[in-house]
């Protein structure tokens, strides 16, 4: 196994542990099921700092927030494309490689609504989710990624208005064609996505794909 795929799977496991910790510490029913539970989230913190660049208080709020029951979280992508059929990419300002607008789910929030509204925030854009296009398991990706295991719904979105415009988490902002989308380095998943958005965006009538 490559160096970047040891990290990989020690930050999945990692994970796995911290999860295993929090279901038991929701369930126990006595002192000593609720230590050992603790124990072992304490040594995931540690082990994940060993492939983590965050500090050692942003790993234990990684692992440690909200307490209780483990399940993926859910992230949603809105795969937009204009009247050209080209899709709207956006660099990352924390790596500078390059993605489909999207994040993290809220609680209360449908995953369609989550999709547009990462639109917004990260492009300046009003969208509307039009179709689901897969949905991914982080894990599984080409470039899978090293921490929280997430689920990612990715949506068509067709443009409703707006005006482009960068924010604190993009810097840059580009309507591609696929062949200008292949030669961009593109952040984790994001090698899987844009192709795939591309073409399905090609096959209207075809399914959503999955992991």
């Amino acid at each position: 196994m490559t160096e970047t795929g040891t990290g990989v799977r020690i930050g999945q496991i990692a994970d796995q542990l911290s999860a295993l910790a929090r279901n038991g510490l929701h369930y126990a029913t006595n002192e000593y099921d609720t230590s050992r539970y603790r124990t072992i989230l304490t040594l995931a913190i540690e082990l994940l700092s060993f492939v983590d660049t965050r500090d050692a208080e942003a790993i234990e709020r990684l692992l440690t927030d909200g307490v209780g029951l483990r399940t993926p979280l859910i992230g949603a992508d809105a795969a937009t494309f204009d009247a050209e059929g080209r899709l709207l990419v956006a660099r990352r300002a924390d790596t500078g490689l390059w993605c489909i607008p999207g994040g993290a789910t809220e609680v209360g929030e449908s995953a369609s609504a989550a999709a547009e509204r990462e639109a917004w925030e990260e492009t300046g854009l009003r969208v509307r989710a039009t179709r689901l296009l897969a949905l991914y398991d982080n894990r599984l990706f080409t470039i899978p990624s090293p921490e929280t295991h997430m689920y990612h719904a990715v949506f068509q979105c067709e443009l409703v208005g707006g005006q482009l415009t960068t924010s604190r988490e993009t810097t840059e902002l580009r309507w591609v064609d696929e062949a200008e989308a292949a030669t961009l380095p593109k952040f984790r998943g994001h090698v899987d996505k844009v192709p795939m958005a591309f073409r399905l965006y090609h096959a209207p009538t075809a399914g959503a794909v999955f992991h």
